[in-house]
């Protein structure tokens, strides 16, 4: 056995092109290897999507999978009609940026199979193409870009390598092209009000997807009098939130407005770094444009210098850009779809399948592939149909990843994952801090969790429920998350734009064992500072440990919530019992038992109003709101202490490992709680004490257990013996040591 101790519009200005130029210029001289570089018409296409290598890699592979399959669905792309703006006078988005998909499929199939009918096609989109973007009435159409002039940009460049585009036609099509991205530009980066409305006070998905667009532009057409001040501009906003410092992701890789929202960013971004790295080499040169940095917490002491010389590496080998896949990757539900943490719901991730033509993994195919919902997705935030072409190398075998539980300090995560089967047991912990928490679609949820077993969402965040457009999500608030309400409320309301709420979180003394993993989620509020303890047994089950130290003077309403997906609009069963509630699904459910230290828990429902928190929720890729069962375990004290066991099982299975399993509350003294929990061939028990009480529990069999620790989860009887303890220095069992530790600060682990 093992023990182990863990302690825890204006005028364009092409200033900064010249800048960037001047600073080429002299990098360059005496440098090794490829100095810094800048966007240049090379005259060789296509540069941008692929290159000229790619076409004999492409039409040699077609014919066999996976490719076979998505070559099918480009050319389904390809067949479709143009889509005419369902309101003639407003620029639509939604139509161009489908148009401009099927111009790209189709301009790709001219270059790579030369397919004449294909080319016309093509060319007719482009032609028909309106550059009257100012029309348009969305608030938000520049993160609704990039489909656009990516995906024309493309179908230029690609028709640029074939003998069937006109000179005349390409240059109108780059004058649309370049006229709608000047409009784009001067609207949400050089307008005061579109500028410090949705780029400055997000620092997220707004300027990054902005930031690609204009990007992708300025590469494929440099000569444009504006192209420099495009550039320079978007790189360094690429540089800020994905570079080596990056301040869009933590250094762990974890994203602070999510993995909805994260890989909404991360498509796109994809395909310019691909852009890049096929048209430039070496690192990229720019002038530093601060027009769009804030000085708002978090993001004071940004140091920008406007004009200042810079360069940027494209991380799409790896650095943050790549750590946050892995990290999305860690967090996939055991199904393939990404959580619904923060404001989000259940989507595929699009994209990393892509890396394995740059270093990549075989988990990012495995991921890709797969997904019980949207297998190989290709089109989640920007359609990169004609990259998993390209890219996909299927010289890299799928594999699944090499861990399964993780701890994500930085990032405020913790996630437990019995296997990575669709079956698999899943815990999802949320303590988040400083950057990572303040986001404008982060939700005040610090110490809350979600589960996920056999094949369903069961315990969960309640996702994004946002019906006023100008409000923040329903369900962003603390009652909408599995916390420890006091008075109603943990931590504080968020409030719009960077009144971000919430309050700093911790992941604390982890542990990845065998039998028992182990994390704590720490967070004060209400003048109380809330320790949440999650155990993961043998990839079974949860305990959910809560030690609550307040300088509160007077007892005051506690309410230990949770929420689970079944009961009212959302199918399936749900039954209140006294000491807890089950919810069952199609195929698994989950027991949820609780006590407290302190005398007079009552398991109550909370007053129910269809469609209002804390029932809502809005996480089903087919985004209908719908009510789900919530239970409060109440008590009026002053720090009382609660133990919980969250039993997952799955339908059908009457014996065996899969089958429900049996909790039974142990007598014990006052304040002190314990469970037995019993299950195929094992017995195990949880104990939680409050401070100075006493630590003797008689167990079922006469055995006694003594301890000075506040949380205790260890095996009785059957295979894979542990103990673990948190805040303690021993846990005995009939006089004999089963952990101990030489102080009680942290959490020990005997296994």
């Amino acid at each position: 056995m093992r023990s182990r101790l863990h302690r825890s519009p204006l005028p364009v200005s092409s200033l900064h092109w010249t800048l960037a130029a001047l600073a080429l210029a002299t990098s360059a001289c005496g440098a090794d290897g490829p100095g810094p570089s800048e966007p240049r018409d090379t005259g060789v296409h296509p540069r941008l999507l692929a290159r000229p290598e790619h076409r004999e890699i492409l039409r040699s592979r077609v014919e066999r999978e996976p490719y076979a399959s998505i070559f099918a669905t480009l050319k389904r792309r390809a067949e479709r009609a143009y889509a005419e703006d369902p309101d003639p006078d407003s620029w639509d988005h939604l139509a161009n940026g489908d148009n401009a998909s099927t111009a790209q499929a189709n301009a790709l199939l001219a270059w790579a199979f030369d397919d004449r009918a294909a080319a016309d096609k093509a060319r007719e989109f482009l032609r028909r193409l309106e550059a009257d973007w100012d029309t348009n009435t969305v608030l938000d159409i520049n993160i609704r870009m990039a489909k656009t002039l990516m995906g024309y940009t493309n179908a230029w460049d690609l028709l640029s390598a074939t003998p069937w585009f006109p000179a005349a036609e390409s240059i109108e099509a780059e004058r649309k092209i370049t006229e709608i991205t000047g409009q784009l530009f001067a609207r949400y980066v050089e307008h005061d009000l579109y500028r410090d409305l949705l780029l400055r006070p997000a620092q997220n998905n707004h300027p990054i997807r902005t930031a690609d667009a204009i990007a992708y532009a300025a590469l494929a057409f440099p000569g444009h009098p504006a192209a420099g001040t495009w550039w320079s501009w978007s790189i360094s906003e690429l540089d800020y939130l994905w570079g080596e410092n990056g301040q869009y992701v933590q250094p762990d890789g974890g994203v602070s407005e999510g993995p909805y929202y994260s890989g909404f960013a991360w498509g796109p971004t994809a395909a310019l770094f691909i852009a890049l790295d096929n048209a430039l080499e070496g690192p990229l040169s720019f002038a530093r444009d601060c027009r769009t940095r804030s000085d708002e917490d978090p993001w004071t002491g940004h140091g920008c210098v406007d004009g200042e010389q810079a360069t940027f590496e494209p991380p799409l080998r790896g650095g943050l850009f790549t750590k946050a896949v892995d990290w999305s990757l860690t967090l996939r539900l055991p199904w393939g779809n990404r959580p619904p943490l923060d404001d989000g719901v259940f989507t595929p991730f699009n994209g990393s399948s892509l890396l394995t033509s740059f270093g990549g993994s075989g988990a990012h195919r495995w991921d890709w592939e797969q997904n019980r919902e949207s297998p190989r997705s290709m089109e989640f935030g920007i359609d990169l149909i004609a990259h998993h072409l390209v890219y996909v190398d299927d010289a890299v075998a799928a594999e699944e990843p090499p861990l399964l539980t993780r701890f994500f300090p930085d990032a405020g995560n913790a996630v437990f994952r019995s296997d990575w089967g669709e079956e698999a047991r899943w815990l999802l912990l949320v303590a988040e801090h400083g950057a990572a928490r303040k986001a404008i679609h982060d939700h005040v949820d610090g110490t809350s969790f979600s589960l996920a077993a056999y094949g369903e969402y069961l315990l969960i965040d309640p996702g994004y429920y946002k019906p006023d457009a100008l409000d923040n999500a329903k369900t962003s608030q603390s009652p909408s998350h599995n916390v420890i309400l006091i008075d109603g409320r943990s931590a504080p309301d968020k409030g719009l734009f960077n009144n971000f709420g919430d309050a700093d979180a911790w992941i604390r003394n982890t542990h990845d064992g065998d039998a028992v993993e182990y994390a704590e989620a720490h967070q004060d509020y209400q003048d109380t500072h809330v320790e949440r303890s999650v155990a993961f047994v043998d990839g079974r089950y949860f305990v959910v440990g809560d030690r609550l130290a307040t300088t509160h003077p007077a007892a005051r309403a506690h309410a230990w919530r949770l929420h689970g997906y079944a009961g009212l609009t959302s199918g399936g069963t749900f039954e209140l019992l006294v000491d807890g509630a089950r919810w069952e699904r199609t195929r698994a459910g989950v027991e949820a038992r609780v006590q407290s230290t302190a005398p007079g828990l009552e398991v109550v429902e909370p007053p129910y109003t269809p469609l209002t928190a804390p029932h809502v929720h809005e996480f089903e890729q087919d985004r209908k709101a719908a009510d789900h069962a919530v239970i409060d375990a109440t008590i009026q004290a002053e720090a009382p202490g609660f133990l919980a066991v969250l039993l997952p099982y799955k339908v059908g299975a009457d014996a065996g490992p899969d089958a429900p399993l049996e909790a039974t509350p142990l007598e014990a003294a006052p304040g002190v709680v314990a469970w037995q929990i019993e299950g195929d061939g094992w017995t195990d028990v949880a104990v939680l004490r409050s401070q100075g009480a006493p630590g003797e529990v008689t167990l079922p069999g006469g055995q006694v257990l003594e301890t000075d620790a506040e949380l205790v989860v260890l095996r009785i009887d059957g295979e894979r013996p542990f103990a673990l303890m948190a805040r303690g220095t021993q846990v005995l069992v009939d006089g004999a040591p089963r952990v101990t530790a030489p102080d009680a600060t942290g959490v020990a682990v005997e296994e």
